[in-house]
């Protein structure tokens, strides 16, 4: 009797003892997968967030274009200087660097955000207006442009000048 009672206390001990093991072995893992999914749960929701139009083109001068592009999405849009604005005539055009400089040797690009609340954010239903200025004279053809954000949402037009 006392044999059987010490050989389930053996085999309870074991039982423990594996299961801890398990468990330090897979909790790391689980962990590693859940931290993972929320990062890209932020990304997606930050991404489903996001959405911008190009809602006019137009040149005043030979060598600038300006850009009107509205937040139609549900987040205010950060980081606008990481975006790529690619510019040129269809099939012949180039990324745009950003410099916020009024003097700086082109091409580049800057912007204003032209119906701000006074916070400086690129908010729900403001327009920012983009200056392109070129290191070619913008001539009559067609042309197109391409806003990338810094999470990848784009849009894109093709028009005449």
């Amino acid at each position: 009797m006392s044999e059987t009672v010490l050989t389930t206390a053996i085999i309870t001990i074991a039982c423990v003892i594996c299961a801890g093991m398990l468990l330090s072995a897979i909790y790391p893992a689980v962990q590693r997968a859940t931290s993972s999914a929320v990062k890209s749960s932020a990304k997606l929701g930050d991404r489903i967030e996001t959405s911008v139009d190009i809602i006019a083109v137009a040149n005043d001068t030979s060598q600038q274009v300006y850009i009107w592009v509205k937040n139609t999405g549900a987040s205010e849009i950060p980081q606008i200087e990481q975006s790529d604005i690619f510019f040129g005539k269809i099939n012949e055009f180039q990324r745009i660097p950003y410099n916020a400089s009024l003097s700086a040797p082109a091409p580049c690009w800057r912007y204003a955000i032209e119906n701000d609340d006074g916070d400086t954010k690129w908010d729900i239903g403001e327009t920012l207006n983009i200056t392109i200025n070129t290191s070619t004279s913008v001539t009559s053809g067609d042309y197109y442009v391409k806003i990338v954000l810094y999470n990848g949402i784009s849009d894109e037009e093709k028009f005449s000048l």
